[in-house]
């Protein structure tokens, strides 16, 4: 599968919260960075860091322009985060903060036929 196709299938998963397709996507020993400073490497914590991420802020991602390396390991999606501030539901008051919309840069390598590395870069939020 061409890494193109490959980028634009995980994404579909993870707009549709299918946490077992974008796994399946990743080696074992894969490495995660949010744009909160949260690194994690391994497939266990990936899922359930990533999972967590995009649930707690209702992500997803549009309006996206997939760029490849002639090599076709490496990839870029500039795309807009969609999400949800909630960082108030934790608060006393429960303020939610309402939908937002950021540009974003989701970057994934590969060597073999699985990626090894997904970091998305998010302007302020979330």
């Amino acid at each position: 599968m061409s890494l193109r196709d490959q980028t634009l299938a995980l994404i579909e998963a993870l707009n549709r919260r299918d946490f077992d397709s974008v796994t399946g996507a990743f080696e074992e020993e894969a490495v995660l960075d949010l744009p909160d400073g949260i690194r994690v490497i391994g497939l266990a914590s990936f899922r359930d860091t990533l999972s967590a991420y995009i649930l707690r802020h209702d992500l997803s991602l549009a309006d996206m322009l997939v760029m490849t390396d002639s090599a076709e390991t490496r990839g870029a999606v500039e795309c807009t985060l969609k999400g949800h501030d909630r960082r108030g539901v934790d608060a006393e008051n429960g303020v939610d903060g309402g939908p937002y919309s950021l540009p974003a840069v989701l970057i994934l390598s590969r060597e073999g036929e699985l990626f090894n590395r997904m970091s998305l870069f998010a302007a302020i939020r979330p």
